[in-house]
């Protein structure tokens, strides 16, 4: 949370959809890689729910005690995934024939910063995104709600069926009930950490239930609340007491939490990485807190690579890693590139650990056993994700009697291959796209389907979010950004 003044600002109206979109997902794409056609228009079909047979593709369940099905069926009823198998018979089932697609288990992000997605285009290393901080007390309570639909929507269409809206920057209990509104229009499961001390007050007991009961009564049971502590000073220790009064989870700051190890414990997520000292990476092990790493922005910004093979080196186990989009203003949400950059990482820190830099024939000759496998990125993109955000007894893979969170990738696409027997995890990591996402379920709801967002105006949303940024700029009175650079 940024110490920034809060302005006089307009009262949230009641779930702020646009009137065409009050029943359905609200909003944006951006670089997400929707398809033109999407991005055309609205799609006129409402999110279908009930019951649903996945039908003939290649079913990857993520379960390590299931195996994949190179041709099966998936059936989901009342939000369930109900059985898996090479035939079902559901007669009574919206059918879709998943032939040429693998169905998976939606990607689960755990540390997004959604509220400043209204930046892009104006920000570009650590330094600008940092002293966009203080656009904060420009945003309206309105402004807070349209940021987070922006990025839910490009969310569900990359294929990222559950989020951790990680919200440093709510002031007040109006921005909450602004975001948690957002993420329940949106259609998508996440949880939402609130800021437990805000400008050196600690947030009472009383809002954080306030906000407890709003999701009670309005999420539909796939929203969760959390608690962010960064800067939480002398007022940290009581307000992690008070956290796990509450039952909230994850708890969480930038990783100065590390400093009070007694504390910790796995409703604890570390954030980031890079850089970190041997002896973090044992307390990390040792107290089994979970990790979101940031492969889309600490390379970006020049922080490093995410230090995935220390941490598996150190003892941090596979379960406890996860992927994290972090901030959309500077990178799209994009699963496939964050884990395929995972992967990468890992190779590169390993040869660095054999002294093979540089080596490239001696890397082949030696034909090194990678520690972290294709395998293993798709599981820290779905029920690793699901495991550090205290939700794997929920989803996170494609058992019998977990929420329906299925997304279904088409193999067809240019930069793919429908081919017989080729590696599915390898297509997924090594070649995926956002844009090969062809239908997300939702807790049993369609959410897109044959590559188009369903019931969404998808212009407006955008329109509303470009408006919103220039609202912002102009109560700042910010002068026009360098475009040169």
């Amino acid at each position: 949370m940024c110490d920034c003044c809060n302005p006089k600002t307009p009262k949230l109206s009641r779930r702020h959809a646009l009137a065409a979109m009050s029943a359905t997902v609200l909003g944006p794409f951006l670089a997400s890689g929707i398809s033109s056609p999407a991005a055309a228009g609205t799609s006129s079909a409402k999110p279908s729910s009930g019951e649903i047979l996945l039908r003939g593709g290649y079913v990857l369940p993520v379960d390590p005690a299931m195996k994949d099905l190179v041709k099966g069926d998936v059936h989901i009823k009342d939000g369930k995934i109900v059985a898996v198998a090479e035939h079902i018979e559901a007669p009574k089932a919206d059918l879709i024939d998943a032939a040429g697609m693998i169905v998976m288990p939606g990607f689960v992000d755990t540390h997004w910063h959604m509220w400043n997605s209204l930046w892009r285009g104006m920000v570009n290393d650590a330094t600008d995104y940092f002293n966009r901080h203080d656009l904060l007390p420009f945003y309206s309570v309105e402004d807070h709600n349209t940021a987070v639909q922006y990025a839910a929507l490009e969310a569900i269409n990359a294929g990222i069926t559950t989020c951790h809206n990680w919200s440093h920057g709510l002031r007040d209990y109006n921005d909450v009930q602004a975001e948690l509104e957002a993420l329940a229009d949106a259609g998508i499961r996440a949880k939402l950490s609130y800021t437990g001390v805000v400008r050196g007050v600690p947030t009472p007991a009383a809002d954080l239930q306030r906000a407890l009961d709003w999701i009670a009564a309005n999420g539909e049971g796939r929203l969760g609340l959390g608690m962010i502590l960064d800067g939480a000073g002398e007022h940290f220790v009581p307000q992690v007491a008070l956290a796990r009064k509450l039952g909230l989870r994850p708890i969480t700051d930038h990783g100065s939490f590390m400093a009070f190890p007694d504390l910790l414990g796995p409703e604890f997520i570390f954030t980031h990485g890079p850089g970190l000292p041997p002896e973090a990476v044992r307390l990390i092990a040792a107290k089994k807190i979970g990790v979101a790493l940031c492969p889309a922005t600490d390379p970006m910004i020049g922080n490093g690579l995410p230090p995935i093979y220390p941490m598996l080196s150190g003892g941090v186990s596979l379960d406890n890693i996860s992927f994290s989009i972090d901030v959309t203003c500077q990178a799209p949400a994009d699963p496939f590139a964050c884990l395929r950059t995972v992967v990468n990482s890992s190779r590169i820190q390993q040869v660095e650990a054999n002294k093979m830099t540089g080596d490239l024939l001696g890397i082949a000759h030696k034909g090194l056993k990678w520690a972290f496998s294709y395998r293993d990125a798709i599981r820290v993109g779905t029920l690793s994700g699901a495991h550090v955000l205290g939700l794997s007894d929920q989803i996170g893979t494609l058992t019998p009697g977990k929420r329906a969170d299925v997304i279904l990738i088409r193999t067809d696409a240019p930069n793919m291959l429908p081919a017989a027997n080729t590696n599915p995890s390898y297509q997924i990591v090594q070649h995926g796209e956002p844009a090969n996402v062809d239908t997300v379920i939702i807790d049993g709801i369609i959410r897109k389907r044959e590559g188009r967002l369903v019931g969404v105006d998808v212009g407006a949303v955008i329109e509303k979010a470009e408006k919103a940024q220039a609202d912002i700029r102009q109560r700042a009175n910010l002068p026009p950004l360098d475009i040169a650079l």
